[in-house]
């Protein structure tokens, strides 16, 4: 802000010049008092300037309509709503939404501080503020192979940013506690900055988080039963509750939220397809559900909007009072959050009418292809299990990230072949960026895939391929197919492509538009429908997440299975003494 802005809005908060919009009988939400104000509201050059009948250019009377700060999502990767940050602007405005705190780490993964700076550059001048936190972990560990590796170092130049806030979630915990230096330049940079460092706490025990706190960890939106977040708030950390497509942990932590702690909670989506944030809302909707659950509907609207606000530093955000940025929702309704339309730094951008925002001057920068892998035969995913032991299987749990580990005996020397009726089907993955040519291969169950196979370059965190499949030319096949578009999903059966959708930009974000976009992507769940059986949670999720080796029990890399539980790779066979 110049010094003529300045002047300007103090004018304006005095009545000594009119202001820009002026809203009429407006129903306040003052989130700092959790009270409702009857008053009108002064906006001049997008600010907030005052309470009271102010005079102005234009003059909205909402004859007792209910005003809101506009929506904050306090975590949430861009990469896999699957959209460029333009089209989910589109979206999220629609659902009251004014800013996300997103961590690039999955482009970061694939392309290093390049992919950080085209998330930064393809985000400016949006209806939706994008704030980013450094990517901390690229490589998220060294159990896989990625392509790119950040250092400290090469996370300094990005702090330069006003829309860094700080450190991205910290999921290495064997660095965080055996002080690797590194990582503890990394966690110093952002202390000494004054800036917030994100958790990534799955199933850490009370030490654990004793451990993260000290490191200077004041966020997690990895608890999943009321007890780790109540052992979080106990050491003053913020918990997110995440409610994404695959991760869904609201239910079970909402009966935690109570008038003494609310303060320290806040929503997140984490992961979240674009086609569920377009339909169904996000934030938007965990703030509706909150209220019905019993949670009192301006504390709700607190936790969605002052809470991230100060968690993260966004001091002109979260409220809507003098001194703060005019992002605001008019609602017709506060029990149901109802919304009628949305305001960014004072215009509308979302009403009855639909999305009203210029999106040309909107900036997509070009991306190279990342897919280099040489051409897979079916004979790349066979499997010879000796019969001498037994094997060691991977079991989904469906709207999670967990899986589950077991072991099945195999009573004679194969090759094996899914076993469609007992639900036991390969898994494999694919090294897509240095070309090693490492291809690791296991057994899921969960899936319920009943034909051909299923391929995506979304595989968290390095975003190698990863693929399912009943038999070994459809996974051949589907996984060559995604090379040849450039990456994406692709389900393959019989021959030939039932379906696909081309994730151009670093294998992870479609190019299209939004309503291009939706369609696809519905195509894709369509087709799902007809070759897994019995569906009743988004596959390709939950398949992208079976390659994180830091989320418990078991998970596949390009280097192998990995127990997380043992701390090591275990191989596919367990061989009898």
């Amino acid at each position: 802000m110049d010094i003529n802005t300045l002047t300007s809005l103090i004018k304006a908060s005095k009545g000594e010049i009119w202001c820009d919009l002026s809203l009429r009988n407006a129903r306040l939400i003052d989130v700092f008092s959790g009270k409702v104000i009857d008053t009108g509201i002064g906006i001049k050059d997008g600010y907030i300037v005052g309470y009271g009948e102010y005079e102005a250019d234009e003059i909205i009377d909402l004859e007792g309509a209910y005003v809101a700060p506009s929506l904050i999502d306090s975590h949430i990767h861009v990469e896999s709503t699957l959209s460029t940050c333009r089209v989910l602007s589109e979206a999220a405005c629609m659902h009251g939404i004014g800013a996300m705190v997103a961590d690039p780490h999955e482009i970061a993964n694939v392309l290093g501080a390049d992919g950080i700076r085209y998330m930064l550059e393809s985000s400016e001048g949006l209806p939706v503020d994008f704030y980013f936190m450094l990517s901390s972990c690229v490589p998220s560990t060294q159990l896989d192979t990625s392509g790119a590796e950040l250092k400290s170092n090469d996370l300094l130049p990005l702090y330069d940013s006003e829309r860094v806030l700080g450190l991205a979630e910290v999921m290495d915990m064997p660095s965080v506690a055996g002080c690797d230096e590194d990582m503890m330049m990394k966690l110093l940079t952002a202390r000494n900055r004054g800036l917030v460092i994100d958790g990534h706490g799955s199933e850490l025990n009370a030490l654990g988080s004793n451990i993260f706190r000290t490191a200077g960890i004041s966020t997690d939106h990895e608890c999943v039963t009321p007890e780790e977040a109540t052992d979080r708030l106990s050491k003053g950390m913020y918990i997110h509750i995440r409610e994404g497509t695959a991760a869904k942990n609201f239910d079970s932590l909402i009966g935690l939220v109570n008038k003494d702690n609310l303060r320290r909670f806040t929503f997140c989506t984490d992961d979240m397809h674009i086609d569920e944030l377009y339909k169904y809302g996000s934030i938007d909707s965990l703030v509706r559900r909150a209220i019905s659950f019993g949670v009192e509907p301006v504390d709700a609207i607190r936790m969605a909007t002052i809470n991230p606000s100060e968690c993260y530093g966004l001091k002109e955000s979260g409220a809507v009072a003098p001194g703060y940025r005019a992002d605001f929702v008019v609602l017709d309704s506060l029990s149901d959050f109802s919304i009628r339309s949305v305001y960014k730094r004072g215009s509308k951008v979302y009403g009855v009418d639909g999305v009203n925002f210029d999106f040309s001057s909107s900036v997509t920068p070009p991306i190279r292809n990342t897919m280099n892998f040489k051409k897979l035969e079916a004979s790349s995913f066979r499997m010879d299990i000796p019969g001498t032991g037994t094997v060691n299987l991977m079991e989904i749990v469906k709207n999670s990230l967990l899986t589950r580990h077991h072991e099945i005996r195999m009573d004679k020397s194969l090759s094996f072949v899914s076993d469609i009726p007992e639900d036991i089907i390969k898994i494999g993955i694919v090294e897509r960026h240095k070309n090693t040519g490492n291809v690791a291969l296991g057994l899921v169950r969960g899936f319920h895939l009943d034909k051909g196979a299923v391929a995506t370059s979304v595989s968290h965190d390095s975003h190698n391929i990863i693929v399912i499949g009943t038999n070994d030319q459809d996974m051949a096949s589907a996984c060559n197919r995604l090379k040849e578009i450039g990456g994406g999903v692709v389900i393959f059966s019989d021959g030939k492509v039932l379906t696909e959708l081309p994730l151009e930009i670093a294998g992870l974000i479609s190019g299209r538009s939004l309503a291009d976009l939706i369609d696809v992507i519905g195509d894709l769940k369509s087709m799902a429908q007809s070759v897994f059986s019995g569906l009743d949670f988004d596959p390709f999720l939950t398949l992208s997440f079976l390659a994180l080796p830091v989320i418990p029990e078991i998970k596949i890399t390009d280097k192998g299975l990995y127990s997380s539980s043992l701390g090591r790779f275990i191989g596919l066979f367990n061989q009898k003494p």
